[in-house]
């Protein structure tokens, strides 16, 4: 068991933020499967409580993982421009933005194509069963995220059963390509957002959504500005009475919110599942749509929050 220094940061927001697929909480404790190994979490105050069950997964990796290491009260200055992006930043103070699994990042968010969360899950755990390595921590068990040769010597029969569906036969060529070398995911941690994006593209079922997930979860893109259903009806708040397309609403956000735009994504995203699903949404008025001019000291109100 170790500890972890975790100022400006709630582990149970950023978790249940659908950025991740695979932690579970059970009686307290949040525990997760990363790269060899299992890790349990737990947050007390400004202090995460850690366990892991392989010697990589050190309180420096997790450290990197939650990203720790930013400064977020300083990029939620730069982003709490509007009415609504405040909003959600006062709501959900803590939430960070995780640093992820390129590989994994990728293959998840294939699988997630027109899926919800609960079967995103699913489908990615069978595929851990199936192709993983067993892992176990304090009588709490499962299995690693398959590795891409894993992947590409299935069948897509065996893919399909499942229950991917037509994602079967994208999530093998991707693994096929990893492995053989014309993409190289190391490459992608080194270029810039739009080569990254568009080497993503080039990846079969990868769309301009999920390369932006990809990006960002995965590659730490941060001007990635992920657009689905939910970030379309966000945009109505600034796109109100004018026609909206991607190209325009990605445009946009990169004007707004700039190098941290993925951060703005998040909070926005995150804000209107959680108000969707809780109380009638309803958007703010249209007199609230205007830029603050004193920066709202978000530090301060993440103390008072916490």
């Amino acid at each position: 068991m170790f500890e972890l220094a975790c100022k400006d940061f709630s582990l149970g927001t950023t978790l249940e933020s659908g950025q991740a697929f695979r932690w579970i909480e059970r009686e307290g404790w949040f525990y997760g499967f990363l790269g060899p190994g299992l890790v349990k979490v737990q947050q007390q105050g400004d202090r995460l409580r850690c366990a892991a069950s392989h010697p990589a997964l050190t309180p420096a990796y997790l450290g990197r993982y939650f990203a720790l290491d930013l400064d977020l009260p300083h990029i939620l200055t730069l982003i709490n421009v509007d009415m609504q992006i405040h909003q959600a930043l006062v709501r959900y103070p803590g939430l960070r933005v995780m640093r992820q699994d390129g590989w994994e990042t990728l293959a998840s968010f294939i699988c997630a194509s027109f899926n919800n969360i609960k079967r995103i899950e699913s489908l990615i755990e069978r595929l851990a069963q199936a192709y993983g390595e067993p892992v176990a921590l304090e009588g709490f068990g499962g299995f690693t995220f398959p590795q891409p040769a894993r992947v590409a010597a299935a069948s897509e029969k065996a893919l399909r059963s499942l229950g991917l569906g037509y994602r079967a036969p994208y999530l093998k060529a991707t693994a096929q390509r990893i492995v053989a070398g014309t993409l190289r995911l190391e490459h992608l941690s080194q270029v810039d957002y739009a080569t990254a994006k568009k080497a993503l593209m080039g990846c079969e079922g990868v769309g301009d959504k999920v390369a932006d997930c990809v990006a960002l979860f995965g590659f730490e893109k941060y001007e990635a500005f992920p657009i689905d259903v939910w970030m379309e009806r966000v945009m109505r708040y600034y796109f109100r009475h004018r026609k909206m397309t991607r190209g325009r609403l990605h445009a946009y956000a990169q004007q707004r919110y700039g190098a941290w735009a993925g951060y703005a994504q998040q909070y926005l995203y995150h804000d209107i599942r959680q108000r969707r699903t809780s109380a009638p949404y309803a958007l703010p008025r249209p007199d609230q749509a205007v830029l603050i001019e004193e920066p709202h000291p978000v530090r301060a109100l993440m103390r008072a929050e916490a």
